[in-house]
């Protein structure tokens, strides 16, 4: 995530719309691979296997 903060740190928004456009922008240009990348890590699979969001071992 550090590059879309990267992306939005010096840009100033009139309001928390703005503010959601910039950043939905953002991670539209996120590949797949990418968010695998961000949100494969095992304690956070493991949350969300608790939560009953994702069962692991089966995508």
């Amino acid at each position: 995530m550090g590059y879309i903060k990267e992306q939005l740190k010096w840009l100033r928004f009139d309001g928390i719309e703005e503010l959601r456009e910039a950043l939905q922008k953002e991670l539209k240009k996120l590949t797949n691979e990418v968010i695998a990348s961000l949100t494969g890590y095992p304690f956070i699979l493991n949350g969300l296997s608790v939560a009953n969001i994702y069962k692991i071992g089966i995508r």
